[in-house]
């Protein structure tokens, strides 16, 4: 399956870059990664990766990737639905990801965050 890797997290960016699979929004919170994947939802791509923050206990990592289809279909209402959901609930929690880790903190962010879309990608490489 044909997928597009959208990210804030410049460890996943420097992973895929060589493959054209991933676009980089640097400089981006979570909030701006969801707005943008909301977009590409209304344009209609479709959601392969869970965009819901992975636990409220994990609501300081400031790194967010997740997996849409590269290419459009026809009917995308559910994964409409899923991310305005999902922007609804980050309004609603009053969602904030400190700004002021030390590196140290940053860079296990980042690598959990690179874990976690590696273990989605295996997922629908396997479908």
């Amino acid at each position: 399956m044909d997928y597009k890797i959208v990210t804030n997290n410049n460890k996943v960016y420097n992973f895929f870059k060589e493959t054209d699979n991933v676009i980089y929004l640097q400089n981006q919170n979570i909030e701006g990664v969801l707005k943008f994947i909301e977009e590409k939802c209304l344009e209609g791509h479709r959601l392969l990766s869970d965009p819901i923050l992975y636990n409220l206990e994990n609501q300081d990592n400031p790194f967010k990737s997740i997996l849409i289809t590269d290419n459009q279909i026809d009917d995308n209402s559910h994964s409409i639905k899923i991310i305005l959901g999902v922007l609804d609930i980050i309004k609603k929690v009053n969602f904030t990801p400190k700004e002021n880790h030390n590196e140290r903190y940053l860079e296990e962010f980042r690598f959990v965050d690179l874990n976690l879309i590696r273990d989605s990608i295996s997922k629908i490489n396997l479908l």
